[in-house]
């Protein structure tokens, strides 16, 4: 995307945050749409689905500064919808992932794998929980810790 029109868009999400106030930033959640957007950018060189994204997101940030008024509830909807879809689309093809996925994922996994392995082996549940939850929590944060050396990790919402 030309440096241009993403400078450009970035001011006019800051100024757009200036007018509507912080309720309304909360409503349209401008923090993780410039989040987006700024990921967005960094994709659009190598995919055609980022950069279709990326200038509906543009005309979308047009619309909400044309519009002084508060939006309606289906304009709304379809502004969440445009963005949500702009985040699938970053975890699928590009394989983002929120902060801490992979924490809890592995210590859900080493904790259940931990109440067995503690039940057959040690006949103590309290032990095997501790131990499976230990090593869940390692690997997790292992992966985590390796998905935001790669850039791969996105802020939690």
């Amino acid at each position: 995307m030309d440096k241009k029109l993403f400078d450009w868009l970035i001011q006019d999400l800051e100024n757009l945050t200036e007018e509507i106030g912080d309720k309304g930033c909360r409503r349209l959640n401008i923090s993780q749409l410039i989040r987006v957007i700024k990921r967005l950018d960094s994709y659009s060189e190598d995919c055609e689905e980022c950069m279709k994204n990326l200038l509906e997101i543009s005309t979308l940030v047009n619309e909400l500064m044309s519009q002084h008024r508060q939006l309606e509830k289906q304009e709304l909807k379809e502004y969440h919808s445009k963005v949500n879809n702009s985040i699938f689309h970053l975890q699928k093809k590009h394989k983002l992932v929120a902060e801490g996925t992979y924490l809890s994922i592995y210590m859900s996994i080493g904790m259940s794998l931990g109440l067995v392995f503690g039940m057959l082996i040690y006949d103590n549940l309290s032990m095997g929980l501790s131990l499976g939850m230990g090593i869940g929590v390692a690997i997790g944060a292992g992966l985590d810790a390796n998905a935001a050396l790669e850039g791969a990790t996105r802020p939690l919402d």
